[in-house]
C-alpha cells in the first residue's frame, strides 16, 4: 500500500521566489535539490519521479516535503546543513595510505584487511581513531591515483585489500 498523493500548489509569489532562488550562482547541489523538489511537487510529480530526477531516495523527498510544511518557504530554502562529526579522513591520513600503497618492499605485497589498515594508521599516529569503512572510502579514492600513476609509467605496488573486519 503506497502513500496517498499529496496535492500541493505554490502561490505565484512563492513560485517566483523559488525560481529567483535557483538563479543564484553560489548554490550547492543540496540547495538546488531542495528548491527543485518544491517545483516538482508543484508540477504534480510523484515522490518517486522526483527522487529519480534528483538522484535521491523517495524517503528523502518525503522528508523534504515535511520540512517545507514545518518551516515555510523562506526558512526551508535558507536552512543550513546540520553538522555532524568532522571527517577523520584528513589529507594526512590519505597521504599515509598512499605512501603505504606506493612502497616497494615485501610489506606491500601482503594482504591487509581494512581493519588492519585502520589499526596501522592509528599506531603510526596518523589518526586518533578511524573506522575501517572510512579507510575503505579513502582507498576507493586513492585507487584512481594508483591506476593513473601506473598508466603513466610509474610502477606502483597495488596490494589487494579485503573488506573483512577482523
Amino acid at each position: 500500500m503506497g502513500r496517498q498523493k499529496q496535492f500541493f500548489r505554490l502561490s505565484a509569489a512563492e513560485h517566483q521566489e523559488v525560481q529567483h532562488y535557483l538563479q543564484q550562482e553560489q548554490l550547492v547541489r543540496r540547495q538546488i535539490n531542495r528548491a527543485q523538489m518544491l517545483l516538482d511537487w508543484h508540477a504534480g510529480y510523484s515522490a518517486t519521479e522526483t527522487a529519480q530526477r534528483l538522484t535521491m531516495t523517495e524517503g528523502r523527498v518525503y522528508a523534504l516535503r515535511r520540512a517545507y510544511q514545518r518551516q515555510g518557504l523562506t526558512s526551508y530554502l535558507n536552512t543550513h546543513p546540520q553538522g555532524g562529526a568532522p571527517t577523520k579522513l584528513t589529507p594526512t591520513v590519505e597521504a599515509a595510505l598512499l605512501a603505504l600503497l606506493s612502497r616497494r618492499n615485501a610489506d606491500s605485497a601482503r594482504y591487509w584487511t581494512l581493519r588492519q589498515l585502520a589499526n596501522y594508521l592509528v599506531e603510526k599516529g596518523h589518526a586518533k581513531s578511524i573506522c575501517p569503512v572510512t579507510v575503505g572510502k579513502a582507498l576507493q579514492r586513492l585507487q584512481t591515483l594508483l591506476v593513473s600513476s601506473s598508466d603513466s609509467g610509474n610502477e606502483v605496488a597495488q596490494p589487494s585489500y579485503s573488506g573483512e573486519h577482523n
